[in-house]
């Protein structure tokens, strides 16, 4: 159990780290010979950087709260860690989100951290090193990004809407049907499609106003965490894909800058993948 001491504390603690963290992408950033490896399907890459980055985070967290644990992306994956979440306070990190385009040298890339309590997100933050932006919520405060305030737009309706479609993901041959479906039937309707390539950053975007409704599958509760909680406290909604609760642990998500928005998209969802049921 966190007191609200704590959570501040937790809190200036990771912004902190975040900030030295920052340092080292923008360096990897501008570095052209990055060492890539292959995690396992050759689109999932791994630089260097992203494990020293996730050490940084990790050590630097660790020196001041030694009882916390830690839910992260590079360490899970080496370990071969099952994935698992307690009442302990938890950091779930991802040391870069957007690795392909960090890869590249396109400045759609960032650092995500989230701290859950008792299954609870109580700490959001998301920094893109290249544009030195730094979004930050602590559950119950609100979301800021760079110190400001942010909302999410008054959007109920998906012909208002600027949706995030993240057509990359179909590099997994399950979804890829369903995915290319949902695009078309989007596109039908809202004002335009976006793809950044980072689901955190997609979801900060939702968060200060940028983009409307996101939906993803298949991702990581890294990649979902610190953006789920900064939509929630700048006034939207973040639901599972099948329209139940949003849980940490499945980040399978719709989410958008108003309910309305969220249930237009869920219907889509579910229209497109009963159609695809019917005929296979």
């Amino acid at each position: 159990m966190c007191d609200e001491n704590e959570i501040q504390a937790a809190y200036d603690t990771a912004v902190g780290v975040v900030k030295q963290c920052n340092v080292l992408v923008q360096e990897g950033f501008r570095t052209a010979t990055k060492r890539v490896e292959v995690k396992g399907k050759h689109w999932d890459l791994v630089t260097e950087y992203d494990q020293r980055v996730e050490d940084v985070l990790i050590a630097g967290l660790r020196e001041r709260f030694p009882h916390h644990k830690f839910c992260a992306e590079e360490s899970a994956f080496a370990q071969g860690a099952k994935l698992e979440l307690g009442p302990e306070p938890t950091w779930i990190i991802d040391p870069i989100d957007g690795t392909v385009n960090f890869v590249r040298s396109i400045p759609f890339t960032c650092i995500s951290v989230a701290l859950a309590v008792e299954g609870e997100l109580r700490i959001a933050i998301i920094a893109n090193p290249s544009s030195n932006d730094l979004y930050t919520a602590i559950k119950g405060r609100g979301s800021f990004l760079n110190g400001e305030r942010i909302k999410t737009r008054p959007t109920s309706e998906l012909k208002e809407a600027l949706v995030g479609h993240e057509f990359s993901i179909g590099s997994y041959k399950p979804i890829r049907a369903a995915l290319f479906e949902r695009g078309q039937r989007f596109i039908d309707e809202c004002v335009g499609l976006r793809a950044f390539g980072s689901a955190a950053l997609s979801l900060a975007y939702i968060a200060s106003g940028q983009i409307d409704a996101y939906s993803i599958q298949f991702l990581k509760p890294w990649d979902i965490a610190a953006g789920a909680l900064l939509i929630q406290e700048a006034g939207g909604t973040v639901i599972s894909i099948t329209g139940g609760k949003y849980d940490i642990m499945k980040p399978d998500i719709i989410a958008a800058s108003s309910a309305p928005l969220a249930q237009r998209v869920l219907q889509i969802v579910r229209e497109v993948d009963e159609a695809l049921a019917q005929a296979n």
